[in-house]
């Protein structure tokens, strides 16, 4: 009688087909597999988008040269930030924040769009380079070129123009 017990129970077993693990349970002692999720979305910040700046260098009237020089410096100051990278991070929090200004070198073609990428020429900080961690560097030589990058003039029968924008950072 055991075993006709036995065989039937083994007879169904073999036709249930074959054993799979379930999802969300482990044996005691064993620990549980991580459960595949997708990926939350990145957020990836919109382009920035400049609107069309006149040629403020090529003007020949006073007042309209400093109108356009206004509006090209009030653009670039809304949106350069001091970047976050150039923080000192929590385990170095004696790190010095750099503080100064970068001197950038932007050619403009005569489509009025800027020649990836600017240039940065010179940086005049408070304390020399070295005082300072090469990532902060980084991180503010990126945000310049971020937002210099982002430029638009109008057009112009010159081939190619240079621009040399000075370009502050300083710690709120």
């Amino acid at each position: 009688m055991k075993m006709k017990i036995w065989a039937l129970l083994g007879a169904g077993l073999l036709a249930a087909g074959a054993a799979r693990a379930q999802e969300s349970y482990a044996a005691p002692g064993f620990p549980m597999l991580p459960v595949r999720r997708p990926r939350p979305p990145e957020v990836v910040a919109p382009p920035l988008a400049s609107p069309v700046l006149p040629r403020f260098w090529h003007e020949t009237d006073p007042g309209r040269q400093a109108s356009g020089r206004d509006q090209f410096f009030k653009f670039v100051s809304e949106q350069a930030h001091y970047p976050p990278g150039a923080r000192p991070a929590p385990d170095h929090p004696r790190d010095l924040l750099p503080t100064g200004r970068l001197l950038v070198s932007v050619q403009v073609r005569a489509n009025g769009s800027v020649r990836q990428p600017p240039r940065i020429v010179r940086r005049e900080l408070a304390r020399p380079e070295a005082d300072y961690p090469p990532a902060a560097l980084r991180a503010l030589d990126t945000e310049a070129l971020r937002v210099l990058s982002a430029l638009r003039f109008a057009r112009s029968r010159a081939v190619q123009d240079s621009l040399l924008v000075p370009m502050r950072f300083i710690t709120e």
